[in-house]
């Protein structure tokens, strides 16, 4: 008889025992491929939600301040489209809202706004109608949450954009947010990008769509965006997408302007100057660095200022409310000092002070007199203090040349666009019925024509905040002329010497980040597989016994092939052998149930232990690596667990065995 012809002999009439150890092997391999399968599932499912909420975005740019959306389609020019590996840019804005269902009066929180034009679901390739005025569209998960229905009233409350910090002395708190009423047009399903999010989440998503063209009004920031989405080419490599945000940010760098960096740089022509201010109207050192060198570079030389509104100007019982304040560099104040009378020697060592003309006869000041400033100062935890500083009066100048510039200031909302000063309307308080008619005429024959200057070192020892401690820079020519050619050289040396991302930029490998977060810190197959381990643990030793219980079943059978000349190795390669084919039997068996078994603990995820992975967006992965690496390790361990069964067949002699 042939060994297969006995095996199968074998087999067949041991096959009550032979079951059992197959459903030991098919046990054991089920619950190991399965627990692979579920680690799979969870990453494949958390990897295809990333991508529908993304689109095709792969990277985007966003802003703290608005800038052009015509930078959009600047960084995707002709000439640099086959090198930079952009495919496609979008122009948005992204904002966080509170929405309220004016009907139901529900309200949702953590909302994530996006106003869109058609340009948005072309980049997406997503058929659907763009949005109207007034009209919005909200993710399913949103309006099942409010409970609303198409044509109902939705408010929509976001925060008012600002340059100027909230955290500083003319940043708007009091009422930071707008009030928006909007009419629903339908929920927007996921496969339609309902579920649109530049922030790598698992749960649910509260996203909002309105029409570009009108939260741009709404807004006043028509033309501008504060986001763009960036698709790269689809034969880009890999080594290209981990590049693109550095090409993305030499594209910014190249194609920016100041202003879309928040800078503005004028030219001033009474005073044959150039005047660098920023959008927050505070400069930080990073920026006055830059603007340093870039000067130098231009042969031209810098005179940095620092403006700031004092609540009182006073000597003794006499003040003039709510003046401007100038500080300037060392050369700039002598210049000063020289227009007018000058003291020979300061006589309260106090720093020292200048008063315009105007404000000296107010005071009836002298020279060497002691002068009072108090100011507000916002410190970062919400308050507000006044302070005191004392000065001595170093000289009074005529209201002419540089102490009549009114550019020194720069815009403070609420106070420099005001017609007259009782229509201020600053974000601090400020008492109106201290301003006298004299203060008015003041105000509209000088507007922000500063009262009194003093040096830039005091200023900012007195005024600096953690955002900066420069309100302006100008550049002034060695000669009495600018020319062009300055003007030009200056704005292309600051451009090329800022950095997008130091200004705000930010860029982004959103898909490449949530990718990455898709792994999770949890690998559920590994912890499945803890979970099961004393469940493979136990299938695999019911598979040894009823193994070594049909080898003892079989003793008569062994003493019988020793005496008719079979050598102890070759009894074991046969039982070997068959335990091996039972141990493939009961993997193939173990992978159909390895499905069934994954299918349950995917129903747990999405159920009983939705928290422990935040979504129930997950789908059964079934992965032939997974299944072939589970299949093969049940049977490694059967086959493993058969020859230490064995391991002591042979101990007896033939006439024993038989003997039973």
């Amino acid at each position: 008889m042939r060994t297969a012809r006995l095996i199968q002999r074998s087999l067949a009439y041991y096959w009550q025992t032979n079951v059992v150890v197959v459903l030991g092997v098919a046990i054991a391999v089920a619950v190991l491929t399965g627990a692979l399968l579920i680690g799979e599932s969870v990453r494949g499912s958390l990897r295809d939600l990333v991508s529908q909420r993304l689109g095709r975005t792969d990277d985007f740019v966003a802003s703290t301040n608005f800038f052009r959306e015509q930078l959009a389609r600047e960084i995707l020019q002709p000439n640099v489209f086959k090198t930079s590996g952009i495919a496609a840019t979008c122009p948005l804005i992204a904002l966080d809202g509170l929405v309220t269902h004016e009907p139901s009066r529900r309200r949702a929180g953590d909302v994530r706004v996006y106003a869109v034009d058609e340009r948005f679901w072309n980049f997406n390739g997503v058929a659907v109608e763009p949005l109207a005025d007034r009209q919005v569209m909200l993710s399913e998960s949103l309006a099942n949450e409010l409970g609303t229905t198409a044509g109902d009233s939705i408010l929509l409350r976001i925060e008012k954009p600002s340059d100027i910090p909230v955290e500083s002395l003319h940043g708007r708190k009091e009422d930071p947010g707008r009030t928006i009423r909007l009419n629903l047009k339908s929920a927007l399903p996921a496969a339609s990008l309902g579920e649109f999010a530049l922030r790598p989440q698992q749960g649910p998503v509260r996203a909002l769509f309105v029409s570009l063209r009108f939260l741009q009004r709404e807004l006043d920031q028509d033309g501008k965006v504060n986001t763009i989405l960036i698709a790269a080419l689809p034969s880009a490599d890999e080594n290209a997408k981990q590049q693109m945000p550095a090409t993305i940010g030499s594209l910014l760098k190249e194609k920016a302007t100041l202003e879309d960096l928040g800078l503005k740089l004028r030219t001033l022509g009474e005073q044959k100057v150039l005047s660098l201010e920023s959008s927050s109207n505070i400069i930080d050192d990073a920026i006055a660095n830059t603007a340093q060198e870039a000067a130098s570079a231009s042969s031209l030389q810098t005179a940095p200022l620092l403006s700031y509104l004092a609540n009182n100007i006073s000597i003794d019982e006499r003040s003039v409310p709510y003046s401007l304040v100038t500080a300037v560099d060392d050369e700039t104040f002598g210049k000063l000092a020289q227009q007018g009378s000058q003291a020979t020697d300061a006589t309260h060592n106090l720093p020292a002070i200048i008063l315009n003309e105007w404000t000296a006869r107010e005071l009836k000041a002298q020279v060497g007199h002691k002068i009072s400033l108090e100011f507000y100062v916002w410190h970062e935890g919400g308050r507000l203090e006044t302070k005191r500083q004392d000065f001595d009066l170093a000289a009074i100048t005529p209201i002419a040349g540089l102490a009549a510039d009114r550019d020194l200031v720069p815009e403070y909302p609420g106070i420099t666009e005001s017609e007259n000063m009782s229509d201020w309307d600053p974000p601090f308080p400020i008492d109106l019925e201290r301003v006298r008619p004299q203060d008015e005429d003041y105000w509209r024959q000088y507007r922000t024509t500063p009262k009194a200057f003093v040096r830039l070192g005091t200023g900012q020892e007195l005024w600096q905040t953690r955002f900066g401690k420069l309100t302006s820079i100008r550049f002034q020519p060695n000669t009495d002329q600018l020319t062009p050619d300055q003007i030009d050289s200056l704005s292309g040396q600051l451009r090329q010497r800022l950095s997008p991302p130091q200004l705000g930029f930010q860029i982004v490998p959103v898909r490449e980040q949530g990718l990455q977060a898709s792994r999770g810190a949890t690998d559920f197959g590994e912890y499945f597989l803890y979970f099961s381990f004393f469940l493979v643990v136990s299938a695999l030793l019911l598979t040894a016994l009823f193994f070594k219980l049909g080898i003892e079943q079989r003793l008569r059978e062994i003493g019988t092939l020793q005496a008719l000349g079979f050598s102890t190795a070759r009894i074991r390669r046969l039982f070997l052998a068959e335990g091996a084919l039972l141990a493939i039997i009961g993997s193939l068996l173990g992978v159909l149930g390895a499905i069934a078994y994954a299918k349950l603990l995917m129903y747990g995820l999405k159920t009983w232990w939705v928290d422990a992975v935040g979504t129930t967006a997950l789908v059964l992965h079934v992965s032939w690596q997974s299944m072939l690496i589970g299949a093969v390790g049940g049977i490694l361990a059967a086959v493993v667990c058969v020859i230490l069964t064995l391991r002591n067949l042979g101990a007896e002699s033939a006439r024993g065995l038989i003997a039973g």
